[in-house]
């Protein structure tokens, strides 16, 4: 597609309309079809859902209605399968499109998609990016490597410079709908105290609408996240958690005050997990006891995964199930292995100790 704006059909926001009307028309016309089906789609969380669907007669089409705020949608023709990408509102909206290159309609009577095409139009080297996939597919197929290596230099340099047109394009944009759009399609790679400010620029002109709440939602993860690495900082206490052991038994980290713990999550699945095993084993073997313990805590869903693996890698030590994923969410566990080490009052001394690293330090400590 030609379009940025089409691939950011994952993103759901919304502002509030400015009244123009309180119902829609949208009329269409699409040229190289005289007679099918013309089919509206919301783009909902789940994907696209169709809403409703009219006849297209000597090329034309109408959908009328109303919508509590300004959504974008899109419309199919037949069995086309590039849309036309619009925001509904409750206004008269004009549609001319070409069958064969729908992602150019045309959408007037509607400042909204006048918005939309101004952001599109603006995409810098959007043509070029285009054209440089088609040039290195050439590049890879005759063998050329430094032609290959160039070209995804220019590539590379493209995606940043319109990365930049998009950020820019939003914080200049947070007061219509358009921005907030790219807004959700951008937030997932915003830091905290940035995405922080764009929801408070969106909530001053839409304080509670469903979608700067959504994005509001986004935040909440985001806020555990940077509250759960603030509280895992060496020299801090380790977070209490009790889960049941291997046989059942409820184990707290509590129990093991006046020992140096060696905190590991981990899964059966996660290769790197199980290739740290060996290790573990001979830490364990040389350390454990009075002194030492390890404290495996596994994100396995199901036991029996768990259990089979704790046979194969030889795992002697207390281990422990966290099968929701609960007490790693509280240690902002994002990747795994995952390993703390404590000392015997429960703080934490160091992160992700590894191999030789955790050798190492026992042989400090101990």
């Amino acid at each position: 597609m030609r379009k940025i704006g089409f691939l950011l059909l994952t993103g759901l926001v919304v502002l509030a309309s400015c009244g123009k009307t309180d119902q829609y028309k949208v009329s269409g016309t699409v040229e190289g079809v005289t007679e099918g089906q013309a089919v509206l789609q919301k783009i909902e969380a789940q994907g696209p859902a169709a809403i409703d669907t009219a006849e297209i007669i000597d090329g034309t089409f109408t959908f009328t209605g109303s919508v509590e705020h300004p959504e974008l949608h899109l419309i199919y023709v037949d069995d086309n399968q590039v849309p036309v990408a619009f925001f509904l509102e409750n206004a008269n909206i004009t549609i001319n499109a070409d069958v064969e290159n729908m992602q150019d309609a045309e959408v007037t009577g509607s400042d909204i998609n006048a918005k939309f095409k101004e952001f599109n139009d603006g995409v810098p080297s959007n043509d070029r990016a285009q054209s440089l996939q088609q040039e290195f597919m050439a590049a890879r197929q005759s063998g050329d490597q430094e032609k290959m290596q160039e070209l995804a230099a220019e590539y590379q340099g493209i995606m940043q410079e319109q990365q930049q047109y998009y950020h820019d394009f939003v914080m200049a944009n947070t007061d219509n709908v358009v921005g907030a759009f790219l807004a959700m399609n951008m937030a997932g790679s915003m830091e905290l105290n940035e995405l922080e400010e764009l929801v408070t620029s969106l909530q001053e002109s839409n304080a509670g609408h469903p979608y700067v709440l959504e994005l509001e939602k986004m935040l909440e993860p985001m806020k555990k996240q940077k509250a759960a690495e603030t509280t895992i900082q060496a020299g801090n206490a380790a977070p209490e958690f009790t889960l049941a052991d291997i046989d059942g038994n409820q184990v707290s980290l509590a129990d093991f005050q006046g020992k140096y713990v060696f905190l590991d999550f981990w899964a059966s699945w996660c290769s790197p997990c199980r290739k740290e095993s060996p290790n573990m084993v001979k830490a364990y073997e040389e350390f454990g006891g009075e002194n030492f313990e390890i404290v495996g805590v596994s994100l396995d869903k199901t036991a029996e995964p768990w259990l089979k693996a704790v046979e194969e890698d030889n795992m002697t030590w207390t281990l422990l199930h966290d099968p929701q994923g609960d007490v790693a969410n509280t240690y902002g566990v994002q990747s795994i292995p995952f390993t703390l080490l404590l000392d015997k009052e429960g703080n934490i001394i160091e992160k992700n100790l590894r191999g030789e690293q955790l050798q190492n330090k026992l042989k400090e400590l101990l």
